[in-house]
């Protein structure tokens, strides 16, 4: 186990073109920060790492990693994904999958020496019984501290001033929320709350650029200044934000810092209940849009002075509800559901939890969640023109309806295109209207236009969330461009493992490709994670509106012997 091989050594690894150091049971970057992993997916990597060029059946890890128990195939094929994630394997060469085998870690282990550094030479422990593995993990830690005391690095890494490639004076006029600060667990839903809130208001600006929480996430939790954050995301503007609350008392302070130097622009900050925290919010948008000096056209002056609640309960319900969608599951979907049916009862005219909800049934259906998919429909499409009627100016339900219409029995291409193209010019520097749209209009056919909207999309987004490489890897794989969309598909993968629609697409594109028993693998895989694999299934969660192209989806998966 773990514990076993090398809790107490340093082991300096490389894994695919990165360094890394693994030092006391963690594993940590070049730069010395940890790379987040949870505790059974840390526990599969340090195994992989001791059993290194051996590959290791499905048993094999459960005995390693669950000792006393069973665990299940999801279980191990989770831990797998998570660390792929981590180390930024998309391309599943670092942990490599060997169909109706197992997995191996494709590693080089450095030892230091004065003047030279060779991979070290290495027998991994025996399989069959303890005694193996404690030899061993006492000669790796030997080696280990030998190379240590003969080559101690010395040179501190001033992450702040290094760079990644974008110069200070041409960041983006853009501004990222990042996580608020907390002083304890307890307060930890009230910040999200709280930033999530104020990126949705920032959102409704169309003069504004605002870098997703999904996006600042992959560099928020390095250990950075605000200089190199900024510079990291490519953009010019930082919010940061501290929350405590104390029985009913709530402290909130926010700062808008310059990515180009780390001075603050504008710093406030609010005192006192729930009920007055709701005035302050509203206040906040406009005092940011001053601080940066943004000017606003008309359209933009009416969002900004426009408020969605002044009930806070109302206000928290969203709140619980966003961050039960995050979870992306079916269960997530129905309290999230629940969350904003008690948000409208509180406030009927709340159009923002309309949309929201009208979104949780798109989601559901994209998913292939729905149970009673005429009802849920007409739920869907009730709940986001109800969000119109009460703000025929609010993008996210034109959104909503767009991504309705492409995917419900009863909806119509051409009036999802025209919703997305409303989301669109009512929300311009949102990039998610603009890929969904070339993906709608990828899967009606219009192939080589979807695909050139997604990649001058996917050119321009800093970081671009999972689905728009989703949606151009379908339009690849119907262009027959499969090798591509096999690299694109597994960009999709290394951001969102468990993602249903990125899986079903691999499946074909290893099936065209002829690489039929990994095209095995991944329905296996597929099936493991409690997805139905039938070709019924698969083919009414397939998004192609197109008959041809429906066809060619068909069809590959036929390669595979799904029927």
């Amino acid at each position: 186990m773990i514990q076993d091989v090398a809790t107490s050594s340093e082991m300096r690894l490389r894994l695919g073109l990165e360094d890394y150091v693994w030092r006391e049971g963690e594993l940590l970057d070049a730069a010395g920060h940890r790379i987040p992993l949870r505790a059974k997916a840390l526990s599969m990597f340090a195994e992989l790492l001791a059993y290194r060029g051996r590959v290791l059946s499905k048993d094999q890890l459960s005995e390693l990693v669950w000792p006393g128990t069973v665990a299940t195939d999801e279980s191990i094929a989770r831990c797998i994904a998570d660390i792929r994630k981590a180390l930024k394997d998309n391309a599943f060469e670092i942990v490599q999958t060997y169909p109706k085998q197992g997995y191996r870690l494709n590693v080089i282990v450095k030892a230091q020496a004065a003047a030279q550094s060779e991979e070290t030479k290495f027998e991994p422990p025996s399989l069959h019984g303890k005694g193996g593995v404690l030899f061993v993990a006492a000669m790796v830690s030997v080696a280990a501290i030998i190379a240590w005391i003969l080559v101690r690095d010395d040179t501190a890494i001033d992450v702040s001033s290094a760079s990644n490639g974008t110069a200070v004076d041409s960041l983006r006029e853009a501004i990222a929320i990042l996580p608020f600060g907390v002083n304890s667990d307890s307060d930890r839903f009230l910040a999200s709350g709280l930033s999530d809130d104020l990126e949705i208001h920032l959102a409704e600006i169309s003069a504004i650029k605002l870098i997703s929480r999904g996006q600042v996430s992959l560099v928020a939790d390095t250990a950075q200044g605000p200089v190199a954050l900024a510079r990291s995301l490519d953009v010019r503007y930082l919010v940061k934000g501290d929350v405590r609350e104390d029985s009913g008392a709530i402290a909130l302070s926010l700062r808008l810092i310059d990515g180009s130097d780390g001075t603050t622009l504008w710093a406030d900050r609010y005192e006192g209940t729930r009920a007055g925290l709701m005035g302050f919010r509203d206040t906040l948008p406009e005092a940011l849009v001053g601080a940066m000096s943004i000017e606003l056209n008309a359209r933009d002056q009416q969002r900004l002075a426009l408020k969605d609640t002044d009930d806070p309960i109302a206000f928290q319900e969203v709140m619980h509800a966003r961050q039960e969608l995050s979870t992306f599951t079916y269960e997530g979907s129905l309290t999230a559901e629940r969350h904003l049916r008690q948000a409208i009862a509180r406030d009927p005219n709340y159009a923002r939890a309309y949309a929201e909800l009208a979104s949780t049934f798109a989601i559901r259906m994209e998913n292939n969640w729905v149970v009673l998919s005429s009802a849920d429909e007409d739920k869907a499409f009730y709940f986001a023109k109800e969000a119109l009627r009460l703000d025929e100016g609010l993008w996210f339900a034109h959104y909503a309806l767009g991504r309705l219409h492409s995917i419900a029995e009863s909806g119509d291409t051409q009036t999802a295109l025209t919703h997305l193209r409303q989301a669109m010019s009512l929300q311009p520097a949102n990039d998610d209207p603009r890929a969904y749209f070339a993906i709608v209009t990828a899967m009606s056919g219009n192939l080589e236009d979807g695909a050139t909207i997604l990649k001058s999309v996917i050119a321009t987004h800093p970081q671009p969330p999972f689905w728009y490489h989703l949606g151009l890897a379908n339009a690849q794989f119907h262009l027959k461009q499969y090798e591509s969309a096999l690299e694109t598909v597994r960009v999709c993968l290394s951001q969102m493992t468990n993602s249903p629609y990125c899986l079903r697409n691999q499946i074909a594109v290893l099936a065209r490709l002829d690489r039929i028993e990994d095209a095995e693998w991944a329905a296996e895989e597929y099936a493991i994670l409690g997805h139905e694999v039938s070709l019924a299934a698969l083919m009414q969660s397939a998004i192609e509106s197109d008959p041809a192209l429906r066809s060619h989806l068909e069809a590959s998966y036929r390669l595979v012997g799904i029927d």
